[in-house]
């Protein structure tokens, strides 16, 4: 109540009713309860609203899985988990003696071709997804304190502190003096392992450079696939020699006419070994001359090709177009006019270069091929080799079951460092089923519970900016609202009109 006013003002100004010091005691009792309850509404509604939200995402996220706020792993954890999960075996001890039996076969000598040194670099780099970081630290640390006890010290550890400890011994060996270009993990495997490592790699190492290098220097050289381990057995002499230029497509399109019943006299002239007749080699064979690919790729896809490694529909409509009966006379008859002197560019195949890229032009035409498809396809595969390897790389193309496969695995060669070998051996087609999550969100929450929140959240919101603006337009001289009305007219009728 201002000083100096008569009692009665303030509430005939604010309310038309009489002040409650005027007013009977039961009525000024009345009028305390009620402006009590009328100043808790709002609070009191403002914080039911807010309270049922949190009610409603707590249902939500009892309802989800155990899981559903950690986030998704990472594809190289994925991978790593994938590699460990495919060698089950009941301790450390035991994974540690499976991988040096993996490491020793890729070494003990075969016919006719060398041990199979990409193979052991590989699963040698795998050793801390096989056997896991901490039983491997645990491992390494076994000649200063009993395996028990560390694992129980790195147990009774903050998280922090154990991957600090793990990381440190794995980076330390890492570290430590070695062999240069010898797997740092290979010093874990038998001597007799080492030894057979060291051996092999001073007597075949620069026959696998040379066959690194054919892809992009192959100087008019062919490459023998069955000289390669693990790579194309069993495959008679005339399918594992690919040519590097325009003579492998005539070796294929000859082989393609003779398969189409097509006489070709200059091929009879030209006396080859034809192989049995691969339409979609031929393509893959006319496509080093196609300017959009680059022609190492088409080469490392190739000799994929002739190793039997890449194979199915997919792979016959990127190469040759839309599955129809004429497929395959589409591409003998863009071929035909370079067939006529087979002969003569099998001897000198430098001069197939404008007639090449002219059938190349045409059988795009008449097979409507899709430029951006195959440049897409050959950059994924191209990226595949420059992450690994084209041995790693064409051993592991046997698992590309569709035309987006080959992207996977160049996002897996990106994450692998040197392990893509031994996933191929351990998981097979389980590999390409590897992909980054794409999201952190999960969609296996209780979607009506947050649905509910989300709507009361937004209701509490919109009720406490009904009240700042009502209250700012109120203060600027504005008219009352429903709610300071309704105040008004219940003050009123329980203290009395002011008169």
């Amino acid at each position: 109540m201002r000083a100096g006013t008569p009692p009665s003002r303030t509430y005939s100004e604010r309310y038309g009713a009489r002040s409650p010091w005027l007013a009977p005691r039961w009525r000024a009792a009345v009028y305390l309860i009620w402006r009590a309850l009328f100043a808790l509404v709002r609070p009191a509604l403002f914080l039911a609203l807010c309270a049922g939200a949190l009610i409603s995402v707590y249902r939500a996220l009892e309802a989800a899985p155990a899981d559903s706020l950690r986030a998704p792993q990472t594809l190289s954890e994925q991978f790593d988990a994938a590699l460990n999960a495919a060698v089950p075996a009941q301790d450390a001890e035991d994974t540690l003696s499976r991988w040096r039996t993996e490491i020793e076969q890729s070494l003990a000598p075969t016919l006719p071709g060398p041990p199979d040194l990409p193979r052991a670099r590989s699963f040698a780099s795998s050793l801390p997804a096989l056997m896991g970081r901490e039983a491997l630290a645990l491992y390494l640390m076994q000649n200063e304190r009993r395996p028990e006890l560390m694992r129980a010290d790195l147990a009774a550890m903050p998280v922090w502190r154990r991957e600090q400890i793990i990381n440190g011994v794995l980076e330390g060996r890492q570290q430590s003096e070695g062999l240069v270009g010898e797997p740092v993990w290979l010093r874990e495997a038998s001597p007799r392992a080492q030894q057979r490592y060291r051996r092999a790699q001073a007597l075949y190492e620069r026959s696998f450079q040379a066959a690194e290098s054919w892809f992009h220097s192959p100087d008019g050289l062919a490459l023998n696939l069955a000289a390669l381990p693990g790579l194309a057995p069993g495959l008679s002499p005339s399918q594992a020699r690919v040519l590097p230029d325009a003579r492998e497509l005539i070796v294929q399109g000859c082989a393609l006419a003779r398969a189409q019943s097509q006489r070709v006299p200059a091929c009879e002239r030209a006396q080859l070994v034809l192989p049995e007749a691969d339409p979609v080699r031929a393509a893959l064979a006319l496509s080093l001359h196609d300017p959009a690919l680059d022609p190492a790729t088409v080469r490392l896809a190739l000799a994929a090709r002739a190793a039997g490694r890449l194979d199915g529909e997919w792979l016959a409509s990127l190469m040759l177009g839309p599955p129809a009966r004429e497929r395959e006379m589409r591409l003998l008859t863009a071929l035909m006019p370079i067939l006529a002197d087979a002969d003569q560019i099998h001897a000198r195949p430098a001069t197939c270069h404008a007639r090449c890229a002219a059938a190349m032009a045409e059988l795009h035409a008449m097979a409507g091929l899709d430029d951006g498809r195959r440049q897409s396809w050959f950059a994924a595969f191209e990226e595949i080799r420059r992450n690994e390897d084209a041995l790693v790389a064409l051993r592991v193309s046997d698992v590309l079951d569709s035309r987006d496969d080959v992207q996977v695995l160049a996002r897996l060669s990106a994450i692998s460092e040197g392990r893509m070998l031994a996933g191929r051996i351990l998981l097979a087609e389980e590999m390409v089923t590897l992909s980054p999550s794409e999201s952190f969100f999960r969609t296996d929450f209780d979607r009506p519970q947050l649905l509910l929140a989300a709507l009361l959240a937004l209701l509490a919101v919109a009720m406490l900016g009904i009240v700042l603006i009502s209250g700012r337009i109120r203060r600027s001289g504005g008219s009352p609202g429903a709610l300071e009305r309704l105040d008004a007219e219940i003050s009123r009728l329980i203290l009395g009109r002011n008169i």
